[in-house]
C-alpha cells in the first residue's frame, strides 16, 4: 500500500447527523466505525451496519478483501491486498490480489445520501478476471455509544425477511428487543437467508480509552453472484424502507448520491484513472477541501460539534459558525442557525448541549450566548431589515439577563462591570468544562479573562446594533437600559480589564479580584476579539507569550509546560483523560484566535501570510497528503503528533478555514 492509513479515518455524513466512519484500511478499531449510523431528527444515532465480509473465488483460489480485529489476531488478511486508498471526497479502496491466473483488481467506493440515512457501496472489477463473490453483511442494530456484548444474539431474536422485486432484492433485519431495523438492497446476484454470528470483534481504540471493546455482530444474509471484468456492482443500506420515502425511487436515490460526489470531485479534486491499480484523487484546492470538511458538520439549522460521539453544542456551533459568516452567500444558513438557537434561549442563556434524542440537554454555559452575539454582529449587515430585528431581539435578551438576572450561576458586578462565575456551584461554565467525579477540573470561578472580553465585546456590539436600528433604549418585558448607560458600562469594563494584567502577562482569571497567573490560551481568545481593551504594546507582549509558551504545530496548549499542573499526555480511561483535557492538551481551534491576534500586531501582509502558513503547515500537509480526512479535536501537550479525541471536530476545521480567509486578504 502507498501509505499506512490504519490510524487515519474517513467520514461521510448527511444533513440529519447520520454518518459512516472507518479507517484508511477498513479495519474497524472503534465501536463507532461502520457503514451506516443512522440519525433521527433530534440526533439520536443508531449504529446499523458495521462492515462487509467480501469473499472472492477464481478457479478454486479463494481470497478476502476485508479484515477484522479479534482479540489475538486480524482476520482475514484482506488489508494486505489494499494497494491504494483515499479518504476524500469519499473513501476509495483499490485491492490488487495476485493469483495463478494473473492479478485480480477490485475498486471499492463508499457514498452516503445527502439527506437520508442511506449508504451506497460500489464495487468495480477493474481487472480482466471473472470472479465468484460471496458477501455477508454484518449488522449491529444498537445505539452508537454502546456495543453488543458477546453472546447477545444467542438469545435476542431477530426478524429477517427477503423480498425480490425483479429489479432488486430487499433484505430486512429487525431486533426484537429494541425494535431497531436495517434494510439491505442488492441489484445483482442472489440473496438468501443464511444466518451467521461474528463473535468477539475487537475495537482496540475503545480498549485504550477504557470502554467495552468486544462485541458480536449478526449476519443473516448471504449474497452470491458472478463479477465479470469491467462490471460494476452496487449494494445499498438504509435506515428505513426506501418505498416509504415516496418522493424518491431507488434509481433516483442512487443517481442523486453519485451526482453529489461527482460535484465534490469537480469542485476541489482532480480525478485520475490512469493505471487502474493507482486510481485515485489528486487534491488541488486546499481551502475548497476545508470548506467541504466544514460541510460535513452542517445539519438542518445547526452544526454537529464533532464526529462520531458529539451532538450539537451551543458553544461549538457558535464558534464554528464563523466559517459561514465569512461567506456572504451563507447568510441564510447563519440566520437560520441564530434564529433556531435564539428561540431556545432561557434567561438569556443558550443551550450548552442539545443532547441526543432529546436526552442530556443542559444550559451549563456562560460563553455560548456571548459567542452568539459575536456571530450576529459579524453577519448583521448581510441580514434583511426583518432579520436584523429578529436577531437583535435575541441579543437584547442575552445582554439584559447577563446584567440584571440574579438567578443565573454567574452575575454582573456593577462595581467594575465584569461577569463573575459564582463559586462552588459545581458547574463548569466555560469551554474548559471537563469534570472528574462531577467536580470541574478547571472550574475558573471568579472572573475569567475571555468571558469578560466576550462580555465587553457583547456590550459594544449591542450598542452598535441598537444604533443601526435607531433604538436608544435596550429593553424587554422585564429589564431595560439606555444606550448612554451602556456606553458607560463598556468604558468601565474596558478599564477593569486592566486588572488581568500582572507581571507582564494577561492572567487567566481573577479570584476575589486577585489575578491568577496561569498561562492558558484564554487570554489569546480575549485579545483576538474585534473590540480591543489593551494597547498594541500589550498585544505584542501577549502574542510573544502565546508563541513561546503555548504554540505547537497542531494548535495551542491549554496550559504552559511551566505549570506544575501541566499534563503532557492525553491517554487512559475517561477519568484520566478528563484530568488532562484542559491541563496542557493541544487544541486546534485555538489557532484561529492566535492568528487573529497576530493579524492585529503585524503590519506587513507578506509577513502575516508567511507566519499563518507556518502555523498551519503540519495539518495542511496531512490533509493534502490524504492522511487527514478531517481535523481532529486535540493532540498531546508534550510532543504532539498523533491526533486524539474526535477525529473530526467542527471548530478545528472552522479555525483552519477562517485562517485561509485571512490569508486571502494578504494577497489582495
Amino acid at each position: 500500500m502507498n501509505k499506512d492509513l490504519s490510524n487515519s479515518e474517513w467520514l461521510l455524513t448527511n444533513r440529519k447527523g447520520g454518518y459512516a466512519l472507518g479507517t484508511g484500511n477498513l479495519v474497524n478499531s472503534r465501536k463507532y466505525h461502520g457503514l451506516l449510523i443512522a440519525s433521527s431528527k433530534d440526533l439520536k444515532r443508531t449504529h446499523l451496519v458495521s462492515s462487509v465480509e467480501e469473499k472472492y473465488e477464481i478457479m478454486g483460489e479463494t481470497f478476502f478483501t476485508d479484515s477484522n480485529n479479534y482479540p489475538d489476531t486480524v482476520y482475514p488478511n484482506g488489508r494486505n491486498y489494499l494497494e491504494h486508498s483515499e479518504l476524500r471526497p469519499y473513501p476509495l479502496f483499490n485491492y490488487m490480489v495476485p493469483s495463478a491466473r494473473g492479478a485480480v483488481i477490485i475498486l471499492k467506493e463508499i457514498f452516503m445520501d445527502e439527506d437520508e440515512n442511506i449508504t451506497l457501496i460500489r464495487y468495480r472489477n477493474t481487472g480482466n478476471q471473472t470472479l465468484k463473490y460471496s458477501f455477508r453483511y454484518k449488522f449491529s442494530l444498537r445505539d452508537h455509544h454502546s456495543v453488543n456484548r458477546p453472546g447477545l444474539f444467542d438469545y435476542i431474536p431477530t426478524e429477517v425477511r427477503i423480498k425480490d422485486t425483479g429489479l432488486y432484492r430487499n433484505g430486512v433485519i429487525k431486533r426484537e428487543d429494541n425494535k431497531v431495523q436495517a434494510y439491505l438492497y442488492t441489484f445483482s446476484g442472489n440473496l438468501i437467508e443464511d444466518p451467521v454470528i461474528y463473535r468477539n470483534v475487537y475495537y482496540k481504540k475503545e480498549a485504550l480509552r477504557g470502554y467495552d471493546a468486544y462485541e458480536d455482530l449478526v449476519s443473516p444474509f448471504l449474497h452470491t453472484g458472478i463479477f465479470k471484468p469491467n462490471e460494476c456492482m452496487e449494494v445499498m443500506f438504509s435506515g428505513c424502507d426506501i418505498d416509504d420515502l415516496k418522493k424518491n425511487s431507488i434509481g433516483s436515490i442512487k443517481k442523486g448520491i453519485r451526482e453529489r460526489y461527482a460535484r465534490l470531485k469537480r469542485r476541489v479534486y482532480h480525478f485520475t484513472t490512469g493505471n487502474a491499480q493507482h486510481a485515485g484523487f489528486l487534491k488541488k484546492d486546499y481551502p475548497g477541501i476545508l470548506k467541504e470538511m466544514m460541510n460535513d458538520f452542517r445539519i438542518n439549522k445547526d452544526i454537529v460539534a464533532g464526529y462520531p460521539w458529539f451532538s450539537a453544542w451551543g458553544r461549538d456551533t457558535m464558534i464554528s459558525l464563523e466559517a459561514y459568516t465569512r461567506e456572504r452567500e451563507e447568510s441564510g444558513f447563519v440566520f437560520s442557525v441564530l434564529k433556531s438557537y435564539g428561540r431556545e434561549l432561557q434567561n438569556g442563556v443558550l443551550p450548552n448541549v442539545k443532547g441526543e434524542g432529546g436526552m442530556g440537554a443542559n444550559y451549563d454555559t456562560v460563553d455560548a450566548s456571548l459567542w452568539f452575539v459575536q456571530r450576529a454582529y459579524e453577519s448583521f449587515t448581510d441580514f434583511s431589515s426583518a432579520e436584523k430585528q429578529t436577531i437583535y431581539e435575541y441579543c437584547k435578551e442575552i445582554l439584559l439577563n447577563y446584567m440584571y438576572n440574579g438567578t443565573l450561576p454567574f452575575f454582573f458586578d456593577s462595581g467594575d462591570g465584569l461577569i463573575v462565575l459564582r463559586k462552588n456551584t459545581g458547574a463548569a461554565l466555560t469551554w474548559m468544562d471537563a469534570k472528574v467525579d462531577n467536580i470541574p477540573v478547571t472550574p475558573r470561578y471568579g472572573k475569567p479573562v475571555e468571558i469578560n472580553a466576550l462580555w465587553y465585546n457583547t456590550v459594544r456590539m449591542v450598542i452598535e446594533m441598537a444604533g443601526e436600528l435607531k433604538e436608544k433604549v435596550v429593553a424587554n418585558d422585564t429589564y431595560s437600559v439606555n444606550t448612554e448607560e451602556l456606553n458607560k458600562t463598556a468604558a468601565l469594563i474596558k478599564e477593569s480589564m486592566g486588572k488581568f494584567y500582572s507581571n507582564g502577562i494577561l492572567c487567566d482569571r481573577l479570584e476575589d479580584d486577585r489575578p491568577v497567573p496561569e498561562i492558558r490560551p484564554n487570554f489569546v481568545i480575549a485579545l483576538s476579539l474585534p473590540f480591543d481593551f489593551m494597547d498594541i504594546k500589550h498585544l505584542v507582549r501577549a502574542y510573544e507569550t502565546a508563541k513561546n509558551k503555548l504554540l505547537t504545530s497542531y494548535g495551542l496548549r491549554t496550559l504552559s509546560e511551566d505549570s506544575p499542573m501541566f499534563k503532557g499526555m492525553y491517554i487512559g480511561d475517561q477519568k484520566t483523560r478528563d484530568s488532562a483535557y484542559h491541563q496542557g492538551t493541544v487544541w486546534a481551534w485555538l489557532l484561529l484566535p492566535y492568528a487573529k491576534l497576530l493579524k492585529k500586531i503585524t503590519g506587513e501582509k507578506n509577513v502575516l501570510y508567511t507566519e499563518l502558513e507556518r502555523i498551519t503547515a503540519e495539518i495542511k500537509a496531512k490533509i493534502l497528503d490524504g492522511i487527514y480526512a478531517s481535523v481532529a479535536e486535540i493532540w498531546d501537550g508534550k510532543n504532539p503528533e498523533e491526533s486524539k479525541g474526535t477525529p473530526a471536530q467542527a471548530w478545528s476545521v472552522a479555525a483552519l478555514y477562517c485562517i485561509e480567509k485571512i490569508k486571502e486578504n494578504c494577497t489582495d
